[in-house]
C-alpha cells in the first residue's frame, strides 16, 4: 500500500487539491468550508433534527429553520479535512486534546457567519440561480481538466484510476457544488453591501501610502558585481563610452555567477530584499541609467534599472491595475466585515448551542481577558469535571481540556496582575513624588527630551534623572491598571496579591489533577506533557516524556543545522535533558521501566551530540539496573570504551563537554 501511495502520490495530490481548491493553507479555516458536502438528511435517511446540530441560529430569540442550523457532521467533515491537510503540509498530527476543540470552534464561527450572509442573500433576492451555479462549476471543471491534461502522464494515470474523463468531471462537480454557490452568494452580498468607489480607495491609499509603497513598489534590475571599486569604475566608463555593452560586461566580469551569463539580470526586486545601499540606489535610479559603484557586503555593484513600478503620489496607484485590485479588495473586505458585524448585531442574531462543549469553547473565546467571566466558567466546569475533590469518573476528556484552557488563561491573567502589583508596591517605596505629580503626559514629554539629550551627554547624572522619570512612568502605569481593578492604596494591593496567590494555588492543585488524568489518557500529547511538566516537574514519567519532546526538537534542528551547532544554540535544553535523565535514574519514586526509558533518552542524546563518556556511563547504569535490557550490553560498553580510547590516542583533547551537565556534576 505504501509503495502504491508513493507511486501515485502526485496523482492523489492533484485530486485532493482539486477537491479543496488548490492552494489551501491549513490555518485558513475559511477555505475549508468550500470542501464540505452539504448535509440535508441524517444517516438513516430521516429528516434532520435540531438535536443533530452543534447550534441553531436564532433571530430575535427565535430559532430559525434549516438550513440555518450548523450540523455536527458538517463541522466534523471540515475539521477532519483540515487536519489531513495539516498533516500533508507539515507531516504532523494535530494535538488530539486541544487542537480539535479549538478548530471545531473556529469552524462553527465561520459557518455561523456564512449562514448569516446566506440569510441576507435570501431576504434580498441575491441567491444565485441553479443555472448560474452550474455555469460557474462547468467553467471551473473545464479549467481543472485542461490543467490535468497538460501533463499527459498524470492525465493517463487519472483516467486509468477513475475510469473515464466523465467520472473525473463528476468528482470535481460534486466537490465544487457547495463552494461555487457559497462564493457566488458572498460575492453578490459583498457587492451589494460594500461597493467601493474611487474616493473610498483613494482615502485608504492616502492613509496607508507608505506601507503600500513598501509592499508593492518594485524595480527590475541588472547588476555586475566586482571585488574592488577601481575595476567597477573602469568597466562603468567602458560601458558609458560604448566600448562594451552591459550584458557582455556582466558575462565577462561579474563575480555573481548566479546571473552573470543572464545579462546580470536579477529580476524584479521589492523593498527589504537587498541591503539598503543596493536598494536605495536601485529604487532611486531611472530606467536605463548605470548606477554605481554601490558598495555592499558582497563587493561593488554596477546597477542598471530595466523597469520600475514606483508611486510618487497616491493617485499613481490607479495606474497599476494589479496593485489597485488588491487595494480595492482590502478596502472592500474591511467595509464588508464592518457591515457583517453591524448586521448581526442590528438583526439580533444569536446562537442556541446543542453541543455543550462547543458552547463552553465559544464562551471562553468571548470571555477574553474578563477575569470575572473566566472565573464563572471555571466554576461551571468544575461542577462537571470534579466529584468532590477528585476527577469525576464519568467526565469526558473534552471537558478536562476546556477546563485546562480556561484555568490556564485565568492564571496567566493572575500572573500579569501580580506583576503589576509587585511593580506598584516596589516603586511606591522610592519613586519621586514630585515627578509622579506631573502626570504621565508630562513625564513622557520629559523622557523624550532627556533621551534626546542622552545621545550627546552620557553623564551619570543624566542617566540617573532618566531612571527617575522612567520609574515614575512605570509606577503611574501600574497604578492606573490597578485602579481599574478597584485597587486604590498599597494596602489594597497587598490584599489583592494575597488573594491572587490563594486563587493561583487552588487552581494549580486542581489543574494538576486534571492534567494527571489527561496525561494518563493521552501520554503522547505534547501540549499535555508540557503543561503537566510545568506544574509537576518532579513526576518521573512526565520528566521522561518532556525530555523526549525536547530531544525530538533537537533532532529536527540537527537535521538542517548540523549537530555541531546544538551545543552553542541549545545549551539550556541539552542540560535540562541530561539533568532530568539523571534525576529520574536517582529517584526512589521512579519505576525501573521509567528509569530505563530515561536512559534510552539519554543514549539518543549522547549519540546525537557525540558525548561518548556520558554514553558509557548510561550503558553501565543500564547494566546495573537490568543486565538483560540489552542482550548485547557488554559488547555495547566495550565498543564505546574503544571509541574513547581511540579518540584519546589520536588527540590530546577529548570532546569538550565542560559546558554540559554530566552525571558526575549533576546534583
Amino acid at each position: 500500500m505504501n509503495n502504491w501511495f508513493k507511486k501515485h502520490e502526485r496523482l492523489i495530490t492533484i485530486i485532493v487539491i482539486a477537491g479543496f481548491l488548490a492552494g489551501i493553507v491549513w490555518w485558513s479555516v475559511a477555505t475549508y468550508v468550500s470542501s464540505r458536502t452539504p448535509v440535508t438528511t441524517s444517516q438513516n435517511g430521516n429528516t434532520l433534527r435540531k438535536e443533530d446540530s452543534v447550534l441553531v441560529i436564532t433571530k430575535e430569540g427565535i430559532e430559525l429553520d434549516y438550513p440555518y442550523w450548523i450540523m455536527k457532521s458538517e463541522v466534523d467533515n471540515i475539521t477532519q479535512q483540515q487536519a489531513q491537510i495539516y498533516q500533508q503540509y507539515y507531516g504532523q498530527q494535530l494535538d488530539p486534546v486541544f487542537d480539535y476543540l479549538t478548530l471545531d470552534n473556529q469552524v462553527v464561527d465561520l459557518l455561523f457567519d456564512e449562514k448569516i450572509v446566506r440569510y441576507y442573500a435570501e431576504q434580498n433576492d441575491l441567491l444565485p440561480s441553479d443555472e448560474e451555479v452550474n455555469n460557474q462549476i462547468n467553467a471551473l471543471v473545464d479549467q481543472y481538466i485542461s490543467q490535468y491534461k497538460s501533463d499527459e502522464s498524470n492525465w493517463n494515470n487519472m483516467l486509468q484510476y477513475y475510469g473515464s474523463e466523465q467520472n473525473i468531471r463528476n468528482i470535481l462537480i460534486s466537490g465544487l457544488q457547495q463552494t461555487v454557490e457559497t462564493d457566488l452568494i458572498n460575492t453578490a452580498v459583498k457587492d451589494a453591501v460594500a461597493p467601493i468607489s474611487r474616493e473610498d480607495a483613494l482615502a485608504y491609499i492616502e492613509q496607508n501610502f507608505e506601507s503600500i509603497k513598501n509592499d508593492y513598489e518594485e524595480v527590475r534590475v541588472q547588476h555586475i558585481l566586482f571585488s574592488d571599486e577601481a575595476t567597477a569604475n573602469s568597466i562603468k566608463e567602458k560601458i558609458e563610452t560604448g566600448e562594451i555593452i552591459f550584458e557582455d560586461a556582466a558575462s565577462l566580469y561579474s563575480k555573481d555567477t548566479s546571473n552573470a551569463t543572464n545579462s546580470g539580470e536579477i529580476g524584479w526586486i521589492k523593498h527589504g530584499q537587498y541591503e539598503k545601499s543596493f536598494e536605495d540606489a536601485a529604487f532611486n535610479g531611472q530606467v536605463g541609467e548605470i548606477i554605481g559603484p554601490v558598495q555592499t557586503s558582497e563587493g561593488f555593484h554596477l546597477i542598471r534599472v530595466l523597469d520600475r513600478k514606483i508611486f510618487e503620489k497616491p493617485e499613481d496607484i490607479f495606474l497599476y491595475d494589479d496593485v489597485y485590485a488588491e487595494v480595492e479588495s482590502t478596502v472592500q473586505g474591511q467595509k464588508y466585515d464592518n457591515w457583517l458585524s453591524n448586521y448581526k448585531e442590528s438583526e439580533n442574531f444569536g446562537r442556541n448551542y446543542y453541543d455543550t462543549k462547543l458552547m463552553y469553547m465559544y464562551e471562553l473565546t468571548k470571555a477574553g481577558t474578563d477575569v470575572e467571566r473566566l472565573e464563572e466558567l471555571a466554576k461551571e466546569l468544575e461542577s462537571i469535571v470534579f466529584e468532590g475533590n477528585e476527577i469525576s469518573m464519568e467526565v469526558d476528556s473534552d471537558y478536562l481540556a476546556i477546563y485546562t484552557m480556561v484555568v490556564s488563561q485565568l492564571m496567566g491573567l493572575y500572573s500579569d496582575q501580580t506583576t503589576s502589583i509587585n511593580q506598584y508596591l516596589s516603586l511606591s517605596e522610592f519613586v519621586d513624588p514630585a515627578i509622579v505629580s506631573l502626570g504621565l503626559d508630562a513625564i513622557n514629554n520629559k523622557l523624550e527630551e532627556l533621551n534626546a539629550q542622552s545621545t550627546t551627554d552620557e553623564s551619570t547624572s543624566l542617566s540617573s534623572e532618566i531612571s527617575k522619570y522612567q520609574d515614575a512612568k512605570s509606577y503611574l502605569s501600574s497604578k492606573e491598571s490597578l485602579e481599574a481593578l478597584g485597587v486604590r492604596t498599597t494596602e489594597d494591593a497587598s490584599v489583592m496579591r494575597a488573594e491572587l496567590q490563594t486563587k493561583s494555588q487552588d487552581y494549580t492543585e486542581k489543574l494538576k489533577k486534571v492534567l494527571a488524568d489527561l496525561y494518563a489518557q493521552y501520554p503522547t500529547s505534547k501540549t499535555i506533557v508540557q503543561l503537566y511538566y510545568q506544574l509537576n516537574p518532579q513526576d518521573p514519567e512526565v520528566k521522561v516524556s518532556y525530555s523526549k519532546i525536547q530531544l525530538d526538537q533537537l533532532k529536527q534542528y540537527a537535521s538542517y543545522l548540523g549537530s555541531q551547532y546544538l551545543f552553542s544554540l541549545f545549551q539550556q535544553q541539552i542540560t535540562e535533558i541530561l539533568v532530568n535523565v539523571q534525576t529520574v535514574v536517582d529517584s526512589t519514586q521512579a519505576a525501573t521501566d521509567t528509569k530505563l526509558e530515561a536512559l534510552d533518552v539519554g543514549l539518543d542524546l549522547t549519540d546525537l551530540l557525540g558525548l561518548k563518556e556520558i554514553k558509557l556511563s548510561y550503558l553501565e547504569t543500564i547494566k546495573e539496573i537490568d543486565p538483560n535490557y540489552y542482550t548485547n550490553i557488554d559488547s555495547m560498553i566495550e565498543s564505546v570504551q574503544k571509541e574513547i580510547e581511540e579518540a584519546n590516542n589520536t588527540s590530546n583533547t577529548s570532546t569538550d563537554t565542560s559546558q554540559v551537565a554530566t552525571p558526575s556534576n549533576i546534583q
